[in-house]
């Protein structure tokens, strides 16, 4: 019996601490740029060992069917917003170096090997989205590097390929995979082709204008927002919208058609943006409705979806909501066990780095959004931190409840 008590004296000890740490860290995080850009630095650190040394590419895709693009697409996305932000050149030519290492490993033949050449467009929407998305990013940063015109004549190609496939399809949404459409791909293309008509070839307009109005006829007719996976034939509604993609899809529809991504984004505050036990969270499935977590939203505990919780920070950002965004990553920050030293950062021990990717392309959306409301949420943590103390009470009032009995019988 007395090595019972220790045992549950330690296990007690052990969780009162963790709950003490997650308590704290809700309070870590400097609001300061300068502090955020050097916090995220540490981010990028962390995954670029683990893409150059640690073959973090290879490895999500072993666990995702697209870990090996998103694991680069999402470190060369981050080291532009990154670099857009920053003043100093040195870090605007590493992020330019890096975010063009990323993309040299998604037009690897590695890369390309899990793909179908043959499908229109070729290799499928959700490869050749992100790659023109991530492209469009580079070409944002700088224009006019050493090898940067190759680069604008691919780019131009490839916005032409998806206006040209879009034209010639019954629906807004083309094919990821054979077959298979799911609209958050489409929208990375068309974020691409929205950066080139706004930037560099102002030709894409009425293209851009006539999508978002066919996307408005294919909505979920439950919510109203775009959906999570729709007929490849017809672009009807085949899965309605879900966490993971429509925090993903309003974060790209914001570089779209901004008033279009405020429409959504209300949806998505009534339908998604929730809490649990007091702290910020995004639901997977819409409010009334429950299901199960699969590889697109990760696990799913009370309701919470983890991809989609993750994505919210930029979706925030993306709108200029970044005190939302902030309460959203000092919750992820608190529960995500982050580990940070003078040269790295990073989350659950560093055994799930993209989960580290989107966390840290979210982080860096910010650093190029302006705030357009306030929420005067100063006591957003209050609730959970009641909860917290209760449960540490309850714990330690149940282990000695035998002593506390004693005393007062006693008496």
């Amino acid at each position: 019996m007395k090595i019972l008590n220790v045992i549950i004296f330690g296990f007690l000890v052990i969780v009162s601490a963790l709950i003490i740490l997650i308590n704290l860290k809700l309070y870590s995080g400097s609001n300061i740029s300068e502090d955020k850009r050097e916090d995220i630095l540490l981010q990028l650190n962390f995954l670029e060992a683990e893409l150059k040394t640690n073959d973090l590419g290879n490895r999500m895709q072993v666990i995702f069917p697209e870990g090996f693009v998103f694991s680069n697409v999402l470190y060369g996305l981050s080291w532009c917003e990154y670099g857009m932000s920053d003043t100093s050149e040195s870090n605007k030519v590493r992020a330019l170096n890096e975010a063009l290492y990323a993309f040299n490993q998604i037009n690897s033949e590695n890369a390309l090997s899990v793909f179908d050449p043959n499908m229109i467009p070729a290799n499928g929407i959700f490869y050749l989205g992100w790659n023109n998305y991530l492209l469009s990013k580079i070409l944002q940063l700088n224009s006019n590097f050493d090898g940067s015109e190759k680069l604008r004549s691919q780019f131009q190609f490839q916005c032409e390929l998806i206006a040209s496939s879009l034209l010639n399809s019954k629906t807004p949404f083309l094919q990821s995979y054979q077959n298979q459409s799911w609209p958050a791909d489409m929208c990375a293309a068309m974020a691409s082709v929205s950066l080139d008509n706004k930037s560099f070839n102002p030709k894409y307009g009425n293209l851009i204008a006539e999508w978002v109005k066919e996307v408005r006829s294919k909505t979920d007719p439950v919510t109203k927002l775009i959906p999570h996976e729709v007929n490849s034939t017809t672009g009807e509604t085949l899965e309605g919208a879900r966490g993971s993609s429509i925090s993903l899809i309003i974060r790209l529809l914001s570089e779209i058609d901004r008033n279009f991504a405020r429409e959504q984004f209300e949806l998505y505050q009534q339908y998604f943006v929730s809490t649990t036990f007091g702290l910020p969270s995004i639901n997977e499935y819409p409010k009334g409705q429950t299901g199960s977590g699969d590889i697109d939203s990760g696990p799913v505990i009370f309701g919470v979806g983890f991809a989609g919780t993750i994505v919210s920070i930029g979706t925030f950002s993306s709108l200029g909501h970044n005190e939302q965004a902030d309460c959203q990553y000092k919750t992820i920050n608190a529960f995500g066990l982050s580990y940070k030293t003078s040269q790295f950062k990073k989350y659950l021990f560093g055994e799930l780095p993209i989960a580290d990717a989107f966390i840290v392309w979210g982080r860096s959306t910010g650093l190029n959004s302006n705030d357009s409301e306030k929420l005067n949420s100063g006591f957003w943590r209050i609730k959970f931190q009641l909860i917290s103390f209760s449960l540490i009470i309850l714990m330690w009032s149940l282990y000695y409840s035998k002593s506390i009995i004693r005393k007062l019988t006693t008496k």
